[in-house]
């Protein structure tokens, strides 16, 4: 069955001090376009408020770029008119994404459970599209699909994206899929170095014919994710414990080389001290930084990718990790509790990363035609997952388990990853035997398209 995917892929790239201003300048560009827009739309707002629906009056997409172009024109700033558009593009993206469904229900239950006043200025402005500053250390501008061509050169370790009339030389880490049509471009930075992002579309023959005969159960694996380290089991008692690298992280970010300029840094800002020296100091932390989290992605990667070429079927949890991270700080009203344990507990799970590694899992799994599955996280780690039984005094310490009605123990993180398994195999009718497969529920999640 053939099936089509759009996905990312992202290649470093070395320009020279005259492409290096180019970019910086398009970057400037892009965010100037950006913010004339939102400033109109602010301001179309703001008249159309106290008006009636008949008497309201909205502004064209041909009116935003006019506006932008004579903006730009009269600051006399030179612009390509692609990176104009493709900021007005986003912008109104931005704008529908605002006035959404999903959006409008989040911000009205936030403004239900709004207690004091800056509580409910910040949910009213829940989704609202945000100006952006050139300043900040990640800055990008997107490019359509027109205008470029990517040439070979006799070094296979690089190729020449030919855009803007300048040749950039390209770090070709991996091809792209074949006949993949590049659908936009685009260029982003960082304190590293610069990069290019082609958003492709695919197609590729994928076997979605899932039976008896061909689902193996034995290749099926449940996953629970913890802060240090990821749960895998297996239905035939086969279990193992992948560090995720998060503890060689903290070592590298309570080392010396980190917390020294980190204190320093804190002491020029209570100081009012924010010279060079604070630039200096602030671009080489940036630096450590990007390298611990390119190196987390690079671990993820690689887990991810061996597992979904090994495994037919990976069962996760439907974790929601905004909710799981909220602060407790409270308000002005009701104050919060454990503050510091809760602090601790939220920086642990948004290093880890969980949403992110699973994004890695389904897109992979998906791409191999195998399944992805998730399932209700309640309770996973305080479930038996031999007798069903669901107690507290099941988990009298966070690193043991033991089932108070049959007395099964083992790690708690092990037994929380078989009952995710548990839990997918039954949501498909599959106990330890394969007699009440449901062919149709395992095509409705290979079926899914990757965006």
């Amino acid at each position: 069955m053939t099936k089509r995917f759009n996905l990312g892929f992202k290649y470093r790239i070395y320009p020279t001090k005259g492409q290096i201003e180019l970019l910086n300048h398009q970057i400037f560009v892009y965010n100037q376009a950006y913010n004339i827009c939102l400033n109109l739309w602010q301001k179309e707002q703001e008249k159309n408020r106290n008006l009636p629906k008949e008497q309201r009056k909205y502004r064209k997409t041909q009116s935003y770029d006019a506006v932008v172009k004579r903006a730009l024109k009269f600051r006399k700033i030179p612009f390509k008119t692609v990176v104009t558009q493709q900021a007005r593009i986003n912008f109104l993206k931005a704008v529908n994404r605002f006035f959404s469904k999903d959006v409008v229900a989040q911000r009205l239950k936030a403004i239900e459970k709004t207690q004091t006043a800056k509580e409910k200025v910040k949910a009213l402005k829940l989704g609202m599209p945000k100006f952006k500053s050139s300043k900040d250390v990640e800055q990008s501008f997107n490019w359509n699909n027109q205008g470029y061509s990517i040439i070979d050169i006799d070094n296979k370790r690089f190729k020449i994206l030919r855009v803007m009339k300048q040749n950039f030389k390209i770090r070709w880490h991996r091809d792209l899929p074949n006949k993949a049509k590049i659908k936009s471009i685009t260029f982003s930075k960082d304190v590293i170095g610069y990069y290019v992002s082609f958003n492709i579309e695919f197609e590729k023959e994928i076997d979605l014919e899932v039976s008896i005969d061909t689902f193996d159960i034995s290749k099926s694996i449940g996953i629970d994710l913890n802060g240090y380290n990821i749960a895998i089991s297996q239905p035939i008692n086969n279990t193992h414990l992948i560090d995720n690298g998060a503890n060689n992280r903290k070592v590298i970010q309570n080392s010396r080389i980190i917390k020294i300029p980190q204190r320093k840094q804190s002491r020029r800002v209570r100081k009012g001290k924010i010279g060079k020296n604070f630039k200096k100091t602030q671009k080489k932390l940036n630096k450590r930084y990007k390298k611990i989290s390119n190196q987390k992605i690079d671990t993820y990667h690689k887990i991810s990718k061996t597992l979904t070429d090994k495994f037919e079927l990976i069962a996760v949890e439907d974790l929601k990790i905004k909710n799981m991270s909220k602060s407790a700080k409270g308000n002005e009203i009701n104050h919060g509790k454990n503050v510091k344990a809760k602090a601790g507990l939220n920086k642990t799970i948004l290093n880890a990363s969980f949403y992110q590694f699973q994004s890695m899992l389904e897109y992979k799994s998906k791409l191999n035609g195998k399944l992805f599955v998730k399932v209700d996280p309640k309770y996973t780690s305080l479930e038996c997952s031999m007798c069903g039984n669901r107690d507290k005094a099941n988990r009298p310490r966070q690193d043991y388990f033991k089932c108070t009605k049959c007395g099964y123990e083992t790690n708690p993180d092990i037994q929380a990853s078989k009952t995710i398994l548990k839990r997918a195999l039954e949501s498909f009718g599959i106990g330890t035997i394969l007699m009440d497969l449901k062919q149709k529920a395992f095509r409705s999640v290979s079926l899914e398209i990757v965006s």
